[in-house]
């Protein structure tokens, strides 16, 4: 963008699920017994909202989410990355408002968009299950966007130590995670492994998926955003 835009305007990219990500990375860290400020590693929240995060030496180095929520990810009512050109041609040929693209983007896209009535995984992969065309390539739009993000993370980094799935579909949704993680031999992840029976519990919160000494290590942990909120509480306060 111009440079008076980001100086006249502050237009920047933040990135969100901060609080989210600072969580994994600790919890990821201690799996693999080794100090934060010497992992490589991308976390991948999924979950109302998704986005991906490329992680160098403890500090976030790239982002899927950009100036907003919008940005990124597939998500369940958000459309994630889209031409900014489509948003133009919506407004000049159909004269749609600021207002109805606004809540068109972030209330009816995504998978809710693709799929005409769910943006719910659960509801997706079940219709998947009955051998139905169109929702078994609706629902894998998902995946398919989360590897996207996920490789292009990774080319952030100088290499993969491990990737790690937090928030509610991350943790839960084991056949999300196999979909996104079949495809990603490419950076050393060993989708074949990712079933549930393979599981293997090391503590409370956080499970190691697949068996040690098979390609990238891949993580789930438990949402910690409220564990994360008072840890940092308790540092500002000296506690």
């Amino acid at each position: 963008m111009p440079e008076r835009w980001r100086a006249e305007y502050g237009l920047r990219r933040y990135g969100f699920h901060g609080l989210s990500y600072s969580w994994a990375l600790q919890r990821a860290a201690q799996a693999l017994g080794r100090p934060v400020d010497n992992l490589q590693v991308v976390l991948v929240h999924l979950g109302g909202g998704c986005s991906a995060c490329a992680v160098r030496n403890g500090r976030s180095v790239d982002t899927t989410m950009g100036l907003t929520p919008l940005e990124g990810l597939v998500m369940s009512r958000r459309s994630g990355s889209l031409d900014p050109g489509a948003l133009l041609w919506l407004q000049r040929r159909h004269g749609l408002s600021t207002d109805e693209l606004d809540d068109t983007l972030h209330r009816h896209s995504g998978l809710l968009g693709l799929s005409g009535t769910s943006g719910d995984t659960r509801d997706l992969v079940r219709a998947a299950r009955r051998v139905m065309p169109r929702p078994r390539w609706r629902w894998r739009r998902s995946p398919l966007s989360c590897r996207r993000g996920i490789a292009s993370m990774a080319a952030s980094l100088d290499r993969l130590d491990a990737l790690a799935f937090t928030g509610e579909i991350g943790e839960d949704q084991p056949e999300v995670r196999e979909e996104i993680c079949s495809a990603l031999t490419v950076l050393g992840v060993r989708g074949g492994l990712l079933v549930p029976e393979l599981d293997d519990l090391m503590r409370e919160g956080l499970r190691r998926i697949g068996r040690a000494g098979r390609g990238v290590p891949v993580f789930v942990v438990a949402t910690g955003e409220t564990q994360q909120i008072a840890a940092e509480t308790r540092r500002v306060l000296g506690m």
